[in-house]
């Protein structure tokens, strides 16, 4: 199975925190990064469809394999 450096998995780690980030999966899909501190839900807008994703946390997204573009 297809991996992200552990380079970018480390700087991923920092900046899926921030609101509004481009990222992307390693299943070539691309997105913006929505957060709710409030709720601590991270939701992920595809750039190419209405499709958004839904995580709990940072460990999440990435297990899933989304990082920082």
């Amino acid at each position: 199975m297809k991996k992200w450096s552990d380079s970018l998995i480390k700087l991923s780690r920092e900046f899926l925190n921030y609101d509004g980030v481009n990222v992307k999966s390693i299943k070539r899909e691309f997105g913006i990064l929505n957060i709710d501190y409030d709720n601590q839900t991270f939701k992920i807008s595809l750039l190419n469809s209405n499709m958004t994703l839904t995580f709990h946390s940072v460990n999440e997204m990435i297990n899933e394999g989304w990082v920082v573009d």
